[in-house]
């Protein structure tokens, strides 16, 4: 009697164990977006009073748990707005060359110290808006230091070799929170497949790029004030910089920028780039700022200080 009991609970245990292990097994586990989300528009611009033209990119979300929620697209065909006093509006038309919708200086101009707003509207999305204040350009005394050193480190690095460490400072502007970042206007090479002539092209154009800011090991490309108020910034260029007076078409010479961001800039870029840095996949990614309401992007402003070479 007693071994009878005893092989019952055995077969009891062993069916509830087996229950437990294989029930994932039976059915398949539908997740088509078991989350509730829903699909939403995403808009990024920035304003700047020294550019001619103002690009303003609408696209959409992805739904996270589904493998047919619609691919992110660039949104053609709908209506995006800009205004200067959130009553008035003006419409920007899309560029199917650029992708991206866009309006001129003439058609909307932008003055440093002013807030702008953006509305958009897609069919089949909630509509978006958001506003952002541009930022005046400081004269902080701005200046590139060129210094002939030997035996210095880059990087972990040794430069055993005589070389030029190219340095830039300026001194913030004390009482308020600032935001720098650098940009170069110069040449651009972008190489293409050509299937006709079955050769790989290359055309050449005028951009802005980044100019990168070192400091001790870290490098980026948008910097705060933050715990620095009023004081001397200096920071290393690890980027050679153009050392002629003219580019290769010998016209022009390369432009180099001093940018005065407004923080949501500020915020979208760093954490932007923080979400790219992550060493470990199970480090929670940092959540990507963003003013946009009832969807996702930047809305932000800029000012730009050209800076002698």
């Amino acid at each position: 009697m007693k071994t009878n009991l005893t092989y019952q609970k055995c077969t009891l245990m062993w069916c509830i164990l087996a229950a437990v292990m294989f029930s994932g097994c039976v059915d398949e586990v539908d997740i088509h977006n078991q989350m509730g989300e829903t699909q939403k528009l995403v808009l990024y611009a920035r304003l700047c009073p020294q550019l001619d033209t103002t690009y303003i990119l609408l696209s959409n979300t992805q739904l996270l748990y589904s493998g047919n929620g619609g691919a992110i697209r660039n949104l053609n065909g709908g209506l995006v707005e800009l205004s200067a006093d959130g009553k008035n509006w003006v419409s920007a038309r899309y560029d199917s060359i650029h992708r991206r919708y866009l309006i001129t200086r003439e058609e909307f101009p932008v003055t440093e110290g002013e807030t702008y707003f953006v509305r958009a509207s897609y069919e089949g999305f909630d509509d978006v808006k958001s506003s952002c204040t541009i930022p005046y350009v400081h004269h902080v005394g701005f200046r590139f230091d060129t210094v002939d050193v030997i035996n210095d480190s880059h990087w972990g690095e040794i430069y055993n070799w005589p070389h030029k460490d190219v340095y830039v400072e300026w001194r913030d502007v004390a009482g308020e929170e600032n935001y720098y970042g650098m940009k170069a206007y110069t040449w651009w090479t972008h190489s293409q497949y050509n299937p006709v002539t079955d050769e790989e092209e290359e055309s050449r154009f005028w951009a802005y790029a980044p100019v990168w800011l070192t400091e001790g090991n870290r490098e980026f490309e948008y910097v705060s004030d933050q715990g620095h108020d009023g004081e001397v910034l200096r920071y290393l260029l690890e980027a050679d910089l153009d050392e002629s007076p003219y580019d290769e078409d010998g016209t022009q010479p390369t432009r180099y920028y001093l940018l005065f961001l407004d923080k949501g800039s500020y915020l979208y870029e760093t954490t932007l780039s923080a979400s790219g840095e992550l060493d470990f996949l199970l480090l929670e990614p940092p959540h990507t700022y963003t003013n946009i309401e009832g969807g996702f992007g930047l809305f932000g402003g800029f000012s730009m200080l050209e800076v002698s070479r």
